[in-house]
């Protein structure tokens, strides 16, 4: 490998001789010769780092700029002054000799006139030592440097393990949070994280309410201690969950043994959700046969559900306060979903839904419906119509009320009319056929009043309930 030296000196006698020198060795030597100082700084500042010397030849004694000026400045400067320089020079005094090597810092020092061999041998060792020299500084910058990256990957896997840390404890305490608000509503709520949940946060929504409650479930727990009541309860929600959450609904919350079920989703459409809800219930329906065939193996009384269901608007948010909230869904179709499921009693139906549900079922086909009645729930001052879905009922029980649907019908069309004693012979041949039925029972009362006392003439039909 080539070595690059700059001879400084202005006779060109010496410039030539030490050239010839230099281009005769056994190692190859590229030289540049300047005449002074200035010359020779100024070409180093056009210089690359490294285009740079490995050795500087420099005379002392030389006009415009000297030798120990430029050395001067070599030495001031962060990159010039890792060059060794071999002062060439005719002072030979002892004093000269020391300012050369301890004052002016040059790294060898070498008389005029001079031995060719004694000149090549310091030039070898100053440029062997330069290149050990470099060798090392660059070693300790890729030291620097791998260090440099070194404590930057740390820290950047340090930052990794902290956002790592925060993102578990995030997904464990929004795991924990889940069991007590419905990942649905956290989308709503707290769209970026837990830890931004927005308080106090609403917005409306068209959904469709599925209210469920246990019939009878006082007498249920009498008869068992606290915890067999809870073992009970618990394993009972746990059987009604997945037919909601198979038809893409979310139960919002449980109250004691009623489930409040929500079905919204953002890529369906209200029928879509209404008939989700629908088949939930329905779904639901086919459980509870399945939890009572396993109480009829352990001697245990069967259980019986009623069902709610509306659609509508609704507000989504949460409630409370900084230091204690809770999400949940409020509004008129909240409530009339609840009095509906109230309603399923006394009907004796286990499922209801209201004539805006009934509405959005694109297949009617699909589902047996009957209408049930006008009414007035408490707490509305609008009526509505509503109607039983009896798909989950006995096999028997579907045929009958399939068979003398239309004669039920025209019972209820005479009633609206007034003509009582005709409704009354309706509703009389189909409580001959299934004696059981509420809804005709209800109706044989309700005309066998009204032709004992007629309503007021402003009766449109109309039941109104008092009570929830």
């Amino acid at each position: 490998m080539s070595s690059n030296i700059l001879l400084v000196d202005d006779s060109k006698t010496i410039r030539t001789h030490v050239r010839s020198i230099l281009q005769h060795a056994e190692d190859d030597y590229q030289v540049v010769d300047k005449e002074d100082g200035y010359e020779a700084l100024k070409w180093l500042t056009l210089q690359p780092q490294k285009a740079l010397p490995d050795l500087v030849i420099l005379d002392r004694n030389m006009p415009n700029m000297s030798g120990d000026d430029c050395i001067r400045v070599l030495k001031s400067d962060r990159l010039w002054k890792r060059i060794p320089v071999l002062f060439l020079t005719a002072q030979v005094e002892m004093t000269e000799l020391v300012k050369g090597l301890a004052e002016l810092e040059a790294e060898d020092y070498l008389p005029k006139p001079f031995d060719p061999r004694e000149f090549l041998a310091r030039v070898k060792v100053l440029i062997r030592i330069k290149k050990a020299e470099d060798l090392t500084h660059r070693l300790n910058s890729d030291l620097e440097h791998s260090l440099v990256l070194q404590k930057q990957a740390y820290d950047e896997l340090k930052t990794t393990k902290i956002k790592l840390a925060e993102t578990e404890a995030a997904a464990k305490l929004t795991g924990v949070f889940e069991k007590f608000v419905p990942k649905e509503f956290m989308n709503r709520i707290a769209p970026e994280g837990l830890e931004n949940l927005i308080f106090g946060h609403a917005e409306s929504d068209f959904v469709t309410i599925l209210f469920s409650d246990i019939r009878a479930f006082t007498e249920i727990s009498e008869n068992l201690s606290p915890q067999e009541l809870m073992d009970f309860l618990n394993g009972y929600l746990r059987e009604m969950n997945p037919p909601i959450m198979e038809h893409q609904g979310f139960v919002d919350k449980f109250i004691g043994d009623a489930i409040m079920a929500v079905f919204d989703q953002p890529d369906k459409t209200n029928a879509d959700e209404a008939e989700n809800a629908l088949d939930a219930a329905l779904g639901m329906q086919k459980v509870l046969v399945q939890i009572n065939q396993k109480r009829k193996k352990l001697k245990l009384d069967p259980v019986s559900i009623g069902i709610g269901i509306h659609s509508g608007n609704v507000i989504i948010g949460t409630v409370g306060f900084e230091e204690r909230m809770d999400s949940t869904v409020l509004g008129d179709a909240v409530n009339l979903a609840s009095r509906l499921e109230g309603l399923t009693k006394f009907y004796g139906c286990s499922l209801i839904i209201s004539e805006d549900t009934n509405g959005l079922l694109r297949n009617q086909k699909k589902y047996h419906t009957r209408e049930l009645d006008r009414v007035m729930v408490k707490g509305r001052k609008t009526p509505l119509n509503i109607h039983e879905v009896f798909n989950g009922d006995e096999e028997e029980k579907i045929k009958l009320k399939l068979e003398f649907l239309d004669t039920f019908q025209e019972g209820m069309n005479a009633y609206r009319k007034r003509q009582w004693k005709k409704g009354l012979s309706k509703f009389k041949e189909c409580q001959k056929a299934a004696p059981e039925d509420l809804v005709y029972q209800v109706y044989l009362e309700r005309c066998e009043n009204f032709i004992t006392q007629s309503p007021p003439k402003n009766w449109n039909g109309v039941y109104e309930f008092q009570e929830k």
